[in-house]
């Protein structure tokens, strides 16, 4: 793997993790395969089908929540045929309610990313909860 793409694909994460942080849907949108094949599995163990019902559960989250902060952490790449990524990261998601409550969350993370031209885009994602890394204040 060069230098370059493993720039590209860390560049695309820190942009998705702004996006989702701006809770700016149609930023983040342009970092996924919006395609109905696409698949998300939160750390609850929800598996949103689609590209439609992932956007569906995070719009209703982003009005929902006054504040967002995902932090991604110590990225793992693997490329192949540099049209192939999967990156297997440590993520933590603060979230923080109208009412000022905040919930913290974190635990392991794994995408799989493809080359669609010149960019890199998301087809699949997977969070899954560590035990101990979660509390709510």
């Amino acid at each position: 793997m060069s230098p370059e793409i493993a720039r590209e694909i860390e560049d695309h994460l820190r942009s998705m993790r702004q996006a989702f942080n701006g809770q700016d849907m149609k930023a983040y949108r342009n970092h996924f395969w919006t395609n109905p094949r696409f698949l998300h599995i939160d750390s609850s163990g929800r598996v949103d089908k689609g590209w439609g019902a992932f956007e569906e559960v995070l719009d209703q989250e982003f009005r929902y929540l006054d504040k967002v902060d995902l932090t991604i952490r110590e990225p793992s790449i693997q490329v192949f045929d540099d049209k192939f990524a999967v990156v297997f990261c440590e993520w933590r998601l603060v979230q923080v309610d109208p009412s000022g409550r905040e919930q913290d969350t974190g635990g392991n993370a794994s995408f799989s990313l493809v080359r669609f031209g010149k960019d890199w885009k998301i087809v699949k994602s997977h969070y899954a909860a560590l035990e101990g890394v979660a509390n709510e204040g």
